[in-house]
């Protein structure tokens, strides 16, 4: 598999953070979001991610067919992302967080007529609107995680068999009880906590 790319600066070999250059103008929570597409996108494409390492989480126990399955899972929001936002935007995130490019080597990339000032700056101003898209997609796709779930609960209160069930929202059963038992926590919920969804 292939190492990141890394800028030369002078005989040092360094990669540059550009996602921490623009936390003052896309906030926290856009950071994080970041960090856990990353996240995704290192497991899904080298088959392994830095964040695993150092987590102190137990191991997860299974096998080359599980750990594909889960590899297949994290490609779902890569690729649902790039149609969201285009290719583009995508490219610029794996530029940006997983090779680890400077707005310059970016700017380069992408702008090559440009003066170099100018098409810095044009990837600075491209990698804040392909984070903000991110944040926009990750939002959305809260919002139907959470109307999914309400709409199984509703669902199984109805009709009360989780084969029916799991035929319709193509899950397995442990995936269909964690699912209704979201939803039902969700419709617990004060009233004015569902307005959000639509609930």
């Amino acid at each position: 598999m292939n190492k990141p790319d890394w800028e030369t600066h002078g005989r040092r070999r360094r990669r540059s953070n550009t996602l921490e250059a623009l936390r003052h103008r896309v906030g926290d929570e856009v950071i994080a979001e970041a960090h856990r597409w990353i996240a995704d996108w290192e497991l899904a494409v080298n088959g392994y991610c830095d964040d695993m390492k150092n987590s102190g989480s137990p191991a997860i126990p299974g096998n080359v067919f599980t750990f594909n399955a889960l590899r297949g899972q994290k490609w779902l929001p890569i690729r649902a992302f790039c149609r969201h936002a285009g290719q583009e935007a995508h490219m610029l995130l794996v530029q940006m967080l997983a090779h680890g490019w400077s707005f310059s080597s970016i700017g380069r990339s992408h702008w090559p007529e440009l003066s170099e000032n100018r098409a810095r700056n044009r990837a600075s101003e491209a990698c804040e609107a392909a984070l903000l898209a991110l944040h926009d997609f990750w939002c959305q796709q809260r919002k139907a995680d959470a109307g999914q779930a309400i709409h199984a609960a509703r669902c199984y209160r109805a009709c009360p068999s989780l084969p029916v069930l799991c035929k319709d929202f193509g899950l397995a059963q442990p995936g269909m009880r964690k699912l209704i038992d979201r939803g039902e926590k969700m419709l617990s919920r004060p009233r004015h906590g569902l307005t959000a969804i639509g609930g």
